[in-house]
C-alpha cells in the first residue's frame, strides 16, 4: 500500500499521436503563425489580442461541448424522474495573461503551440454534485462514451491532498469542428459533492485573508479537520439517502 496521503494520479492514456497535437498554425493568421511566441504577441495589443482569439473560442467551443454532454445526463434523469446527481455546473475559460503566468511557472516555451498542448486547464468545468457516488457516477458516464479520450484521473477524495483538499479531477479531450478541421481538445473537470466545495471555496478565502494579516495565523491544521469531519457527515448522510432510495 502507498504511503498515506500521497497523491493518488491515475495515468489513463499518455497522448502521442501527432493526430492528437494541437495544431496552432491552421487556427492563428498566417503571418502570426511564423513566429507564435507569446511574449512577443504580448507586446503587440492589437496582434496579440488577434492572435489568441481563435484559440480561445476553440477552446470554449470544447467547453461548451462538454457542458451540453453533462446536460444530456441531467436531462436523462429528469426524464426518468430520477434524482439528478448533477447538482450544478461552473465553467471558466483561462485568460491569456493567466495562461502566459503558468507557462513561466512551468518553464515551458513562452509560445502558443506549447501552452495548446503542455496546459490541460485552458478550459474548466466544475461539476458539484450531492453525493460522493453521484462523483463516481458522474465520471463512469463520461468514460462510457467512444468518442471521448481520458487523458488523466487524479482522485483526491479517495486520497485528499495534504491540506484536505478533496475532489476528482479528470482530463479529457472532446472532438471539437473549428476552423474546417477537427481538434481534440483538452477540458479539465473538477467533479465534487456540495460540502466539498463549500469547503474549497471557504479555504481559499481564509488563505487569502491570512496573506494580508500582519501576524499570519497558520489555520492549516484545523481546515485539515474541518474537511475531515465533512466527510463523515458526507458519509452518514449518503447512507442515509442510499436507504430512503433503496
Amino acid at each position: 500500500m502507498e504511503e498515506q496521503g500521497k497523491q493518488q494520479e491515475i495515468e489513463i492514456e499518455e497522448v502521442t499521436a501527432q493526430e492528437n497535437v494541437i495544431a496552432v498554425r491552421d487556427l492563428v493568421p498566417m503571418r502570426a503563425a511564423m513566429d507564435d511566441s507569446m511574449e512577443r504577441i504580448a507586446d503587440m495589443k492589437d496582434q496579440f489580442s488577434q492572435t489568441i482569439d481563435p484559440i480561445l473560442r476553440m477552446y470554449n467551443a470544447a467547453m461548451c461541448a462538454t457542458t451540453a454532454r453533462l446536460e444530456i445526463i441531467e436531462d436523462e434523469f429528469k426524464y426518468r424522474k430520477l434524482r439528478c446527481p448533477i447538482h450544478h455546473i461552473d465553467t471558466r475559460l483561462k485568460s491569456a495573461k493567466s495562461i502566459l503566468g503558468k507557462l513561466q511557472k512551468k518553464d515551458l516555451d513562452l509560445t502558443l503551440s506549447a501552452a495548446c498542448n503542455n496546459i490541460y486547464d485552458i478550459a474548466g468545468i466544475r461539476v458539484v454534485c450531492s453525493y460522493i457516488k453521484d462523483v463516481y457516477l458522474i465520471r463512469d458516464r463520461l468514460m462510457a462514451q467512444d468518442d471521448v479520450m481520458i487523458m488523466q484521473i487524479k482522485d483526491y477524495i479517495e486520497t485528499p491532498k495534504e491540506n484536505g483538499y478533496r475532489s476528482l479531477h479528470m482530463v479529457i479531450r472532446v472532438p471539437v469542428y473549428f476552423m474546417n478541421k477537427k481538434q481534440l481538445v483538452p477540458v479539465e473537470l473538477q467533479i465534487r459533492t456540495l460540502a466539498m466545495d463549500l469547503w474549497a471555496s471557504l479555504e481559499h478565502d481564509i488563505k487569502y485573508k491570512c496573506l494580508y494579516q500582519t501576524e499570519t495565523e497558520n489555520f492549516s491544521e484545523e481546515l485539515k479537520e474541518c474537511s475531515r469531519l465533512i466527510y463523515e457527515a458526507e458519509e452518514k448522510m449518503e447512507i442515509m439517502n442510499r436507504t430512503l432510495e433503496a
